[in-house]
Order: structure tokens, then sequence, then C-alpha cells
């Protein structure tokens, strides 16, 4: 900081902390701060009797590694409609027998719907249902919430 100017150093300090700090540090090196309100900056003066380090405090600091390599979000490639309902004949209608993935997903994981007959066998074997298997699981469980209910 003082090597190209010997006597004095003006310092703007953009928060209080650093005000702080500058004050501080010139108490610890024995400098004068002199505070300009004009343009809020410090004015830090060398005595006879200040005591500055041959070596400056950001040369102590290691220099930075060279940044990590930016991460790329990766997008998925659209769903090919055309090979669902080709690679399982069971289902009808293509498109429309099939549960959606978050619904599978979200009714596999439940223990409460094990007996559910989309949930039969393992856990992580998908199996699609046809609209006749989903109507008949949809009024046993109307049939399950509804019990005794007179309309």
């Amino acid at each position: 900081l003082f090597r190209n100017i010997r006597d004095k150093a003006e310092l703007t300090p953009s928060t209080s902390y650093q005000r702080l700090l500058v004050h501080r540090c010139s108490g610890y090196y024995k400098l004068t701060p002199e505070s300009d309100t004009g343009n809020k900056s410090i004015l830090v003066h060398l005595n006879t009797d200040s005591r500055v380090p041959p070596r400056r405090l950001c040369e102590l600091i290691p220099a930075e590694e060279a940044s990590l390599p930016a991460f790329k979000i990766m997008r998925r490639s659209p769903p090919d409609y055309r090979s669902k309902s080709h690679s399982h004949p069971s289902s009808e209608g293509g498109d429309l027998s099939d549960p959606e993935p978050s619904e599978a997903g979200s009714l596999s994981s439940d223990r409460a719907f094990s007996s559910y007959p989309y949930n039969r066998g393992s856990g992580s074997s998908k199996k699609r249902l046809t609209i006749e298997e989903r109507e008949a699981a949809y009024n046993q469980a109307r049939s399950r919430i509804f019990m005794g209910f007179d309309e």
C-alpha cells in the first residue's frame, strides 16, 4: 500500500466493516488515520513509529486455483410414444391406459396402496393397466371410501 506513496494513502472503504478494518489495522501498524467526511475516504499517514511489514497481506494469500468448469444442464430427449404402445401388447389404446410416470412412482412407493392391482409383484416393475383394470381399481377404492354412505 505504501510502496508507491511513502507518507500517506487515501482509502475509500465501501462498508462500515471495511472502515473498522482500516482503523484497526492503522492502530496495529501505528499509522495515523484521518477521516475525510466530504468524500467518505480515510487518509492513513505514516509516522516515525510506524511498523509497516516488508511483505504485503495480499502476498501472503495463496493465488486462486483455476475455476471449475461450469456444469451444463442436460435435457432429456422427448419420450417416444410409438415404442411404448408396441412394447406392451397387453395395453389397449396406447397412452390412454398407461399411468403417468409420476403416478406410478408415487403409488408404488406408498405401502398403503400395496393391494391395488397396479402394485402387484415387485415394486420396481411398472405394470401397465388396461382401462378396464383401472376402472375396477377405481370402483374398488370408491366403494371402500364411501362404504356405508347413503346418497
